[in-house]
């Protein structure tokens, strides 16, 4: 049902949505979500966001989220005020950050030797920053604007 409505309502692939359980316990666990939007569409973060308040997951459940991972395609610009990411084929940026881990913090600090003379073609992974915490408190928080993505890695696109 998920898959469906998932795809139904985001321009995703409906056999591209996977959930993987991670077997930590013989009850409730925590999974992995993936999914990926259909050729020459995006995903809106926005909506994810409202479309999962409107759901049961809103309300009182036991469960939340532990991160959101996004792949994203743009340029990586150097700015006064940081590191930003255009994405492709929309208005939307992120404010790009150096991740927690010696290996997050090495990968940001290759993309702002890329962007620091131009613009960069990048595919960026990263972490959508301060998007996790228990349903419902996790929806009624603000969604900062713009996110800041934790750079995970990413790879210059020709």
């Amino acid at each position: 049902m998920a898959r469906e409505a998932t795809a139904r309502l985001y321009d995703v692939d409906e056999d591209s949505v996977v959930f993987k359980k991670l077997n930590q316990t013989e009850k409730y666990d925590q999974g992995v979500i993936t999914f990926r939007a259909r050729k020459g569409k995006l995903i809106d973060l926005d909506k994810l966001h409202e479309s999962v308040w409107a759901s049961r997951l809103a309300h009182s459940t036991r469960s939340g989220l532990v991160s959101l991972d996004v792949v994203v395609i743009g340029e990586a610009i150097q700015t006064r005020d940081g590191m930003r990411l255009k994405v492709s084929g929309c208005e939307s940026e992120f404010v790009l950050v150096e991740g927690p881990s010696e290996e997050q913090a090495k990968a940001f600090a290759q993309l702002a030797e890329a962007a620091a003379d131009q613009r960069q073609a990048v595919r960026l992974t990263g972490r959508v920053d301060n998007y996790k915490g228990r349903w419902p408190s996790l929806y009624s928080k603000p969604i900062a604007k713009p996110r800041r993505l934790l750079v995970t890695s990413f790879e210059k696109v020709e």
